[in-house]
């Protein structure tokens, strides 16, 4: 009876060790699996901060007498590089307490692959006459998923530091920010125009001066002004907005756009009309009729913006807002 009381004594001794190993076993793997995510994620994360730092550079400082093309290829091979990480953090083996922000990677990152298409497709419109304006406009949205993607990414971050917190393994995501400060440089398409078509007249804009102003808006005949609330009498028709621009340079430019956005109510409204030829020094005028009836009696915010022509530095005087009521 002794004997069988120690062999049974010393069997459980043995599966108590064999049990103890086994988590042991499981708990050295589970804590290799973390670190092996967050040591892949961090070789994706730096690669992802190298190529937003590329990105970018490129666009604030180009080089002089840069070709288009090289620009096109350029961001096209980022597209290419945007879609090879989104891969890989797909690919990552996640650990399940990392389920959800693992999710929020993947948004993260596919926010950014999609955004870089979407300017590599845009890139060679904007930097042209025909359409440019519509090509920025939808360069600066992909800004905003940049934009949308660091916030994802934080968030994700936050998650993931917090469960190796809990997980008691050491070691910490680091950050990753695309879109660099300040952040109304890219989503403001009128600033945006102004970074590309200083890197258009690098590209080969005409030698000289380039650079136009906006001189009047006015709603049929009253004129507007910027420091105060103007009312405007509808007629019969729908109003036109009529804005006065000035080429403050020394070149001719052609296809001037110009662009009205007017909100507050509850339906925005917006438009766009061409001046073909500004000849060096010369005003002219670009006409744009209101697609509807605004709203009465309801102060609104009427937008007016010149698009800076390729080779103009500075557009602060390419843009007005104005307060306006219908009566």
């Amino acid at each position: 009876m002794l004997r069988r009381v120690i062999a049974l004594g010393v069997g459980v001794l043995l599966i108590i060790l064999l049990l103890l190993a086994v988590k042991g076993c499981l708990n050295a793997r589970k804590e290799r699996g973390f670190e092996n995510y967050t040591s892949d994620l961090k070789s994706i994360v730096d690669q992802s901060n190298q190529l937003s730092s590329e990105f970018f550079n490129r666009l604030e400082d180009p080089p002089a007498n840069t070709d288009p093309l090289n620009l096109e290829a350029q961001i096209a091979s980022d597209r290419g590089s945007a879609e090879g990480l989104l891969q890989r953090v797909e690919n990552l083996d996640v650990p399940d307490e990392l389920a959800s922000a693992q999710t929020e990677l993947v948004q993260a990152y596919e926010l950014r692959r999609d955004a870089l298409a979407g300017i590599a497709d845009d890139i060679p419109t904007a930097l042209g006459d025909e359409g440019r304006a519509d090509a920025i406009n939808r360069i600066a949205e992909d800004m905003r998923a940049f934009l949308a993607s660091d916030v994802l990414f934080a968030r994700a971050r936050t998650d993931i530091d917090d469960v190796l917190a809990e997980q008691d393994v050491s070691g910490e995501i680091p950050e990753s920010v695309f879109l660099p400060e300040p952040v109304d440089r890219w989503l403001d398409h009128l600033q945006l125009t102004t970074v590309l078509s200083t890197f258009a007249g690098n590209a080969g804009a005409a030698d000289g001066v380039h650079g136009l102003a906006l001189l009047s808006t006015s709603i049929g005949k009253t004129p507007l002004t910027a420091d105060a609330d103007t009312s405007v009498s509808l007629g019969s028709g729908p109003p036109e907005i009529t804005v006065e621009v000035q080429n403050q340079g020394d070149q001719e430019e052609k296809e001037v756009t110009v662009s009205y956005t007017l909100s507050g109510g509850a339906v925005p409204l917006e438009g766009e009309s061409t001046i073909t030829k500004l000849d060096a020094s010369g005003v002219d005028e670009a006409t744009m009729t209101l697609d509807d009836q605004p709203e009465t009696d309801v102060p609104l915010t009427l937008e007016v913006e010149v698009l800076p022509v390729p080779g103009e530095e500075v557009a602060d005087n390419n843009a007005a807002t104005y307060t306006v009521t219908f009566n």
